[in-house]
Parts: structure tokens; C-alpha cells; sequence
């Protein structure tokens, strides 16, 4: 049934974006982490998207259903990280700086809200497709 592909599909989105927003969530959170337990500052991370592969019968078939999405990687980024001026902190080097995390807060935000957006736009059309499943069974009864 159609239906029930479109449901993977928006199900699929639904589940990417909010893991997505989840590993943002965790950015925000260690913004200022100076120390991990591996020695150094905390590193961004970032969610990388791919299609999830139809079967061979699908592939045939693609103009009418499609495969979804799925979370294939969360990456470290390799930017240096920040150098804030604390003499006092025991952590600071010997000319007074500290290694920050990597984490731009502004760019975490500009990206939550991104995440968050394609959150909605797929519960817009999670009711879409039940409206129609609504208006097909309203159908088929009469």
C-alpha cells in the first residue's frame, strides 16, 4: 500500500531530525567544555544524512515510493579549537590562554532551528498522508 511507505518515509525523516537535534542539544550543552575524559576540549559533532537503499523491487518502482532517510555518521569537527585569555585558570598554558571548545553557539542555534523546521515540515506531511488515509477509508465506507 502507498500509505504505508509515505509513513516509513516521513517516520524515517521524524527520526533523523531528532537525533539530529539531539547531538545539536549536546553541542550547546559542552560549549564550554574545556576538558573530556580524552585530555582535550570538547569537539563539535555533526550529523550526516543519507538515503536509506530501496530493494531491487523498489528501485524498479521508485517514482512511486521512496526509501527515507537514516543517519549514516556523526563526525567530529577538525576546527581548532578556541583560546580564551584566563591566567588564573589551572588549566591555562604558559602565556595564560585555555583550549575551548570548537562549538560555535550561534551556528548551533542557526542549526537547531534548521533541524527544527524539517521536524515540522515532516509532521505537516505525517498529516497530510493521515488525512488521506482518513479520506480513504471514509471512501470505502459508502
Amino acid at each position: 500500500m502507498p500509505f504505508c511507505s509515505s509513513l516509513d518515509i516521513v517516520g524515517s525523516a521524524l527520526t533523523a531530525e531528532r537525533f539530529r537535534s539531539d547531538i545539536i542539544l549536546q553541542n550547546l550543552a559542552n560549549a564550554n567544555t574545556t576538558k573530556t575524559s580524552g585530555g582535550e576540549p570538547y569537539r563539535r559533532k555533526m550529523v550526516t544524512f543519507e538515503e536509506i537503499p530501496l530493494t531491487f523491487a523498489e528501485e524498479l518502482d521508485k517514482a512511486k515510493s521512496g526509501g527515507g532517510v537514516k543517519v549514516s555518521n556523526v563526525v567530529k569537527s577538525d576546527a581548532d579549537f578556541r583560546l580564551i585569555y584566563d591566567p588564573t585558570n589551572p588549566e591555562a598554558n604558559a602565556e595564560g590562554y585555555v583550549e575551548s571548545s570548537n562549538v560555535d553557539t550561534t551556528e548551533e542555534q542557526v542549526d537547531l532551528l534548521a533541524a527544527s523546521n524539517a521536524y515540522d515540515a515532516n509532521l505537516t506531511a505525517l498529516s497530510v498522508v493521515k488525512a488521506m488515509i482518513n479520506k480513504t477509508i471514509e471512501m470505502g465506507s459508502r
